[in-house]
């Protein structure tokens, strides 16, 4: 398992990826895909996804309040167990998110 900010600069973002505990990667993700990867852990509060692709991809037990993610295209992405307050996704396409483990209502795209 690797850590998710030494994929910052790689324009596909595969495989297992974790965030260090009481960190925060608050960085404006520009064109990135994100093919089959698992990432957990951390926070990614205050992000945002910005011409991102997400396929077979999984966001588990990380910090989503306040991210946007704008223009960017789903394909089976699950947001398992994060909480999310505030989350905004527009001008997306695809499926939304599928949210699990959340009191919160389904996003619309």
């Amino acid at each position: 398992m690797q850590y998710l900010d030494s994929a910052l600069d790689s324009a596909q973002i595969t495989g297992d990826f974790e965030i260090p505990d009481n960190s925060v990667l608050d960085f404006p993700w520009k064109n990135k895909e994100f093919r089959n990867a698992h990432v957990r852990g951390g926070s990614l509060t205050g992000s945002t996804f910005e011409g991102c692709s997400f396929f077979e991809t999984d966001f588990e037990n990380i910090a989503l309040d306040h991210v946007d993610f704008i223009r960017c295209h789903f394909e089976n992405f699950r947001i398992i167990n994060c909480p999310h307050d505030g989350m905004e996704i527009r001008e997306c396409t695809g499926k939304p998110p599928t949210i699990i483990g959340s009191r919160d209502a389904k996003p619309e795209l």
